[in-house]
């Protein structure tokens, strides 16, 4: 299906207007229908097609770079579409719309002693959108990515028909869409496992590790009793002190360590354990990512990284043996130690005007540390510092577009700076040839620089050619489209 090249046809309810990624950075012009439910859904698929044009699929936007816009075209957005369906509260099973926020979520389930087992980052992901991307969280190497707790879904293929999958119905559809990242059909409702949970705090500890290997090492030995594992790296840190970092474990508290588990899981509690500085919870939100804007900058990156560090290394607990929890631990809300950014409102703008770049590649396990050290070490050699570097430990994932290893992932943030666009770019291009020499992959919920040719490294042909079938049949004109899909499958034949 070809797309227009001189203007947008009208589509009846959808609206004009500029979308972007997350980052920032990938901008276009698209029509935007806002669908309230399935027949809305069908409505703007058929009129579509019926117009010649491809349609993307976008949640809440948070794919940081072109995997949520669809230029010159329409994009269906899911997140009206947010109502809870369903909760069985002795399984722990909630069915929700797509448009269903992680916000929603815990909110609706922690009160009740539930929770989601798998979380990304931030709240504001919708349940469609971390279905679609396959999300991870700092707990994959224990539990497994979202997709592992999907108990079933329903789609809309682009033909406007209907289909209940799970792992035993239409199976090969659930492998393909969960981490189809929009391709296959639209999610209209998802029915998810939650995890009992006694309280609303958790246990945190935070160490300091002078070099890659050393922090790599501590990883290992702190998965042997935390839930959650997270490490910040300094990007600036040279020689034998390269990927020195801190490492953040935490544990969930068991039953009866919480003297008063009502009160900590209720949200009004977790809003208030969730803020920044004093000072900053007193400016107004507009001014946060403006007073940041210079830590973006070449000295501020590593004034922050030599600030993090120093105040980390100090604040870090000396734990004799990372493989036991710790004795005296530091407490802290569940909502605090998972969703951490939510508390900078539009963080993001602090990249402001170029928007930022993420590279996160995963890389098996034996070829870990030299990866990350090639990636760092050609940024610097690129005069390019990576503004924010995160470490996790990962395991592998059995859907079809999987991403996910036996190893670990590094993702590096890079601030698109004026002037410096081409050179950020041609970066990025080396370090997803270093990701992919490695044996590693890419996130595509993160990617904006993969290209077709690297697409097809990435990936075994069998998937490849699995993938190219299971659209045929399921989309067999095509109609589902992005930009990131155009970028890096359509012109793998």
């Amino acid at each position: 299906m070809g797309l227009p090249s001189t203007s947008i046809p009208t589509i009846p309810g959808a609206q004009p207007a500029t979308l972007s990624g997350w980052g920032l950075r990938d901008q276009a012009r698209c029509l935007v229908a806002r669908p309230l439910n399935e027949a809305d859904i069908v409505i703007a698929f058929q009129a579509a097609w019926e117009a010649g044009i491809s349609v993307g699929l976008r949640g809440g936007g948070n794919s940081y770079g072109d995997a949520a816009i669809n230029a010159d075209a329409l994009v269906v957005d899911t997140s009206g579409m947010d109502r809870i369906l369903a909760w069985d509260a002795e399984r722990g099973t909630i069915t929700v719309e797509p448009g269903v926020t992680i916000s929603q979520l815990w909110r609706f389930l922690l009160p009740q002693g539930w929770l989601p087992v798998v979380v990304p980052g931030t709240s504001v992901v919708t349940v469609g959108g971390a279905a679609a991307a396959n999300v991870h969280g700092k707990s994959n190497w224990r539990v497994g990515c979202f997709g592992d707790h999907i108990l079933r879904f329903d789609i809309m293929l682009s033909s406007g028909e209907r289909l209940t999958c799970s792992r035993t119905e239409n199976a090969d559809l659930f492998s393909a869409a969960i981490g189809g990242m929009g391709l296959f059909g639209c999610f209209t409702s998802l029915t998810l496992q939650a995890r009992r949970v006694s309280s609303g705090l958790v246990v945190a500890t935070q160490t300091a590790h002078g070099s890659l290997d050393a922090l790599i090492a501590a990883l290992e030995e702190a998965s042997a009793w935390a839930d959650d594992l997270v490490t910040w790296l300094d990007t600036s840190a040279r020689g034998a002190s390269l990927g020195r970092g801190l490492l953040n474990a935490i544990r969930d508290l068991a039953p009866g360590e919480d003297p008063q588990p009502e009160r900590t899981r209720s949200p009004d509690w977790q809003d208030r354990s969730l803020g920044v500085l004093r000072l900053a919870r007193t400016l107004p939100d507009s001014w946060l990512p403006w007073l940041a804007r210079p830590l973006a900058s070449p000295w501020g990156v590593a004034l922050a990284n030599r600030a993090q560090w120093t105040l980390g290394s100090l604040r870090a607990r000396r734990l004799p043996d990372l493989r036991q929890p710790p004795i005296h631990p530091r407490l802290m809300s569940y909502v605090a130690a998972n969703f951490t950014l939510d508390a900078i409102p539009n963080w993001r703008d602090a990249y402001k005007p170029g928007g930022l770049i993420q590279q996160q590649s995963f890389i098996p396990r034996e070829a870990a540390a030299s990866a990350f050290r090639q990636l760092i070490e050609r940024s610097h050699e690129a005069g390019i510092v990576p503004s924010l570097a995160v470490l996790k430990k990962q395991r592998l994932s059995a859907f079809l577009l999987n991403y996910l290893v036996d190893g670990y992932s590094l993702a590096l943030d890079y601030p698109v700076r004026r002037g410096h666009e081409a050179q950020t770019l041609a970066l990025l291009r080396d370090l997803n040839a270093i990701t992919l020499d490695h044996g590693g992959r890419i996130y595509l919920a993160k990617d904006d620089t993969l290209t077709a040719e690297q697409a097809q490294r990435m990936y075994a042909p069998e998937t490849l050619a699995r993938f190219h079938a299971l659209k045929a049949r399921y989309d067999p004109d095509t109609l589902l489209q992005t930009n990131l899909s155009r970028r890096i499958f359509h012109r793998i034949v």
